[in-house]
């Protein structure tokens, strides 16, 4: 099964890291998903990312902003200042 490699960076720390099969959020266009293999990508995020781990369960986190970055199977998301809450 094709995974992404996540990794979440806080203000001051990473937030999350690991591997995933989607992921979930939203930017000025509406609702998205994110699966393996999907085409180079940068987006700014709002209002939440979820996570769709290996074993069937989710990770929500809550975000006012945020920058997702994906390249080649490896997805960023730089959380400013304003924080996060899972």
């Amino acid at each position: 099964m094709q995974e992404i490699s996540v990794t979440i960076y806080g203000p001051e720390s990473i937030i999350y890291q690991g591997k995933v099969k989607a992921i979930t959020s939203v930017n000025e266009k509406g609702d998205f998903d994110i699966l393996p293999l999907h085409s180079n990508f940068i987006s700014i995020v709002k209002d939440f990312v979820i996570l769709h781990e290996r074993q069937g369960s989710k990770k929500e986190y809550k975000l006012n902003r945020g920058v997702l970055r994906l390249v080649n199977n490896q997805v960023s998301i730089f959380v400013g200042l304003e924080g996060i809450q899972s």
